[in-house]
């Protein structure tokens, strides 16, 4: 299992926005992803900070839907308009997972 992390720095006056927009869009766009296990928001709103992380079955998945042509690429488009500076997003190899 496979999880790609993405830490994004919001604009103060739009951080509701980007939260909404998460959910809105990147959620249920990723849950037609092949592959797709789950995801998680987490938020830090006195830091304006969001960070999503989206759990993959296989590494091929993930980056499959990561790609130029995934929907990661397509949604992160149109949401870096919300952002103070580009976002970071990392890879990694899910070690434990509890249900």
């Amino acid at each position: 299992m496979y999880a790609r992390m993405t830490v994004a720095q919001v604009q103060p006056e739009r951080f509701d926005e980007a939260v909404n927009a998460v959910r809105d869009t990147f959620a249920p766009a990723a849950r037609e992803q092949p592959g797709y296990q789950g995801f998680l928001l987490l938020t830090d709103r006195s830091r304006q900070q969001l960070v999503g992380i989206s759990v993959w079955e296989t590494e091929n998945d993930m980056q499959r839907s990561g790609g130029s042509s995934g929907y990661y690429a397509q949604r992160m488009a149109d949401f870096t308009e919300l952002l103070v500076e580009p976002p970071i997003t990392t890879a990694h190899e899910v070690a434990v997972r509890e249900p």
